[in-house]
């Protein structure tokens, strides 16, 4: 009788610790969760830096050049264009100074899906695409106006057309500006001046050539590579734009400038093709109509720097600015006169011919 009366107490007593506990716990839970307002239905506040993340297009842009000439100020314009049309949802990274790719391996990376977009220069794209050296001829042009034509006319959209035959799509092209010739000793006036020169060129048959008939000795050197090879003299002059000139301060090894404005120096604007194809109607209309609507934006402000930097290398008292006399310039036409029947042979597409006839309409 004592132990059932025991078992019979000690259960009431289990019984009653239990249901003490469970309450205790829920009367907590409950005060808690009143505490953090977890039943409050309103909605969370809109954090657009966690919001659509996936759904964001990324276009990695790499160049070899500086953020402050005419391509580094096209590229982040291009870039704030497209972020804006698209509402955030299109993103263009920006990678200068040859920090992600140079422009010996930037091409292949493009083709190989490693990059989205570069934007080469004319001259590297001439090994693929020989035809293209009809932009590298010597003294075709005389003033901005005229590269504009037909850096934006139809001889430019038969030239992005090639592209198609090595799986790249062509956007457009953009002016850095005229080429002159910066010497590390000797004012390059006349045509003698160059004899035996170590001159820097890039990988342009037509170039080369160019620098041949002058009589120098052209050495292919990538851009990147320029700075250290003119330190070293391995590269004792160079032809460039004043703004590279200035901006990465090839000035201070090869102070002596003529301003010849012998060639010019354009870019082409590429995106590698799976991922053009990627995109939809939409997104690519945003970035055609970024590069259109900014097309005469680009040009002219090439032309503002290059002056702007040509003012500023005035003001430096170790560099002697010259430019070509008439007679001067006569005689460099005259040595570089054979390099146009070397282009003609090299394709037989006419389009030194367009370019003349585009040039030809302005006048």
């Amino acid at each position: 009788m004592f132990k059932k009366n025991f078992r019979t107490n000690g259960e009431i007593f289990l019984r009653f610790y239990v249901i003490t506990a469970l309450i205790t716990i829920t009367v907590l839970v409950v005060s808690i969760s009143f505490r953090l307002d977890v039943w409050n239905q309103k909605e969370l506040p809109y954090d657009d830096e966690q919001i659509g993340l996936d759904d964001q297009i990324i276009i990695n842009f790499s160049h070899v050049v500086a953020e402050n000439t005419p391509k580094g100020i096209a590229a982040t314009k291009f870039a704030e264009l497209v972020k804006e049309k698209s509402d955030g949802k299109m993103i263009v990274q920006i990678f200068p100074n040859g920090i992600l790719y140079n422009d010996e391996n930037e091409l292949s990376a493009l083709k190989q899906g490693d990059i989205e977009m570069i934007a080469p220069t004319i001259s590297k794209m001439t090994e693929s695409l020989p035809s293209w050296q009809v932009l590298d001829l010597p003294f075709i042009f005389e003033n901005d106006e005229q590269v504009y034509e037909v850096l934006h006319g139809e001889l430019s959209k038969n030239l992005l057309h090639e592209l198609n035959s090595i799986d790249i799509h062509g956007l457009t092209f953009w002016h850095n500006g005229f080429k002159q010739m910066a010497s590390q000793s000797t004012p390059l006036l006349e045509v003698e001046d160059f004899n035996n020169l170590s001159i820097r060129s890039m990988p342009s048959t037509i170039l080369k050539e160019q620098f041949t008939l002058l009589k120098a000795k052209p050495i292919v050197t990538t851009f990147n590579d320029l700075y250290a090879a003119s330190q070293n003299n391995e590269i004792l002059a160079q032809e460039n734009t004043i703004s590279n000139l200035y901006s990465k301060g090839y000035y201070a090894m090869q102070p002596n400038i003529t301003l010849s404005n012998h060639g010019i120096l354009a870019y082409s604007v590429l995106m590698n093709e799976d991922f053009w194809e990627s995109l939809n109607n939409k997104q690519q209309k945003i970035i055609e109509d970024s590069l259109d609507e900014m097309q005469q934006w680009q040009h002219d402000q090439a032309i503002a720097l290059n002056k702007e930097n040509l003012k500023q290398l005035r003001s430096i008292n170790q560099v002697q600015i010259q430019a070509l006399s008439a007679e001067q310039l006569n005689h460099w036409k005259q040595a570089l006169h054979p390099i146009y029947k070397s282009y003609e042979k090299l394709t037989a597409k006419g389009y030194l011919s367009q370019l003349r006839r585009e040039i030809n309409t302005l006048e």
